[in-house]
């Protein structure tokens, strides 16, 4: 399926007046004031600010992520602007990630769809049980035969062929061990049933639906804003390039999409939140099989704010601290210590976590009394890293 701009018209961009934006903005603030299902919908476009390109902006776009992709390999272009470009896993939430969770929160947003795989709409704090990501994220894989999913920070794809999905990884329920897939959607592939669902479901409920940053020209993922509108729900749309669905929207906003976002959250009295890097950490007694006998051990695991598995750890050392001193490495999962290793009754250690320093986030040590524990008890720690002071706070929930 081809859906890439050809005309120099479909990649012309345009801006609304200051006076203009102002006045459209009000609206649509006044729009959310008095919503009853509100929904956003988001594509590449409101990624480009957090150095990640869009896939059809033109050569002469005003985006500082250079031509889309798309453009700049029709045009044998060389990276544009490369030194603000960022990998998607070091990029940070824009403004536009940030002011849809502050409006989630706030009670407004009930729910997001979004076409993109950069995982920033997880990252920024946005609660994935209201989140339908259609095309996949780059950091999801999970078991088909269990239907577990799994959060990873890195990569998630390591396939060469276009529609091969398995990682390499398997599931880590010993009663499964299904064989793992990226969540990638490529052209000619069926979105996910539940992501499907739940946009639809969504789209059809909502009387505001706001889609940003999308050419909305693929598949079935355009439909979803166009049903709100079918339904007699208003459709903003916020572009700077023409879209399909701008003759039915009720309101086309011209300008970037964080100078809206911005300005819209201000009119609604609402502060943008700063982007904190989130990580979540269980510790638990638990029983493993081990050379057909059962082996009390203690598990160090990485969750995701759904308690979806979360692997983002590179090792983790272990400081054995009483009633014996030592110190044990732990270089990959599952970071698990056995009674051979420590006292699990009075035995208290410091464990030193490892990240993969994406943010540049320093190890971070944390101390455990094991007797505290009771089995099958998971403990789970939040873990708060402030990007800009590069330091981190725990806090057990």
């Amino acid at each position: 399926m081809d859906t890439a701009h050809k005309t120099d018209e479909e990649k012309k961009e345009f801006f609304d007046t200051p006076e203009e934006l102002d006045r459209k903005i009000g609206i649509l603030a006044e729009l959310i004031k008095h919503s009853r299902h509100f929904v956003a919908f988001t594509g590449a476009g409101i990624s480009t600010s957090a150095g990640i390109p869009d896939y059809r902006s033109g050569v002469n776009t005003v985006l500082p992520t250079g031509a889309g992709v798309w453009e700049a390999k029709a045009k044998k272009l060389p990276p544009a602007k490369a030194n603000f470009r960022k990998s998607m896993h070091s990029a940070v939430p824009t403004p536009c990630h940030m002011a849809l969770c502050a409006l989630e929160a706030r009670g407004y947003l009930k729910f997001l769809i979004s076409q993109n795989v950069d995982g920033l709409h997880r990252k920024s704090g946005f609660p994935p049980s209201k989140l339908a990501e259609l095309h996949g994220n780059t950091n999801l894989e999970f078991c088909k035969k269990c239907k577990r999913k799994y959060m990873r920070d890195f990569r998630c794809r390591t396939a060469e062929k276009v529609h091969d999905h398995r990682t390499g990884r398997f599931c880590d329920d010993p009663a499964c061990r299904g064989e793992l897939y990226d969540s990638i959607i490529n052209f000619g592939e069926n979105l996910p049933e539940q992501e499907l669902e739940d946009g639809f479901v969504n789209s059809a409920r909502a009387d505001l639906h706001l889609a940003m940053g999308s050419s909305l020209r693929v598949t079935p993922a355009a439909d979803m804003p166009y049903e709100t509108a079918k339904k007699g729900g208003k459709l903003i749309i916020v572009n700077l390039q023409a879209t399909p669905l701008d003759k039915v929207a009720f309101m086309k906003i011209n300008a970037l999409i964080d100078d809206v976002m911005t300005r819209l959250v201000q009119k609604l009295d609402i502060t943008i939140p700063p982007f904190i890097l989130r990580r979540r950490l269980g510790a638990s007694k638990v029983n493993v099989e081990k050379s057909g006998r059962t082996v009390e051990t203690f598990l160090l695991r990485g969750l995701d704010s759904d308690n979806c598995p979360f692997s983002y750890l590179s090792g983790m050392d272990i400081q054995i601290e009483a009633p014996m001193r030592g110190t044990v490495s732990l270089p990959k999962e599952p970071y698990r210590l056995t009674p051979t290793q420590v006292d699990f009754m009075s035995g208290k250690i410091k464990a030193t976590l490892k990240f993969q320093g994406h943010y540049q986030e320093p190890p971070l040590t944390i101390p455990f009394s094991l007797g505290e524990f009771k089995l099958n008890k998971e403990r789970v720690y939040l873990m708060e890293f402030n990007t800009a002071t590069l330091a981190w706070s725990v806090t057990a929930l």
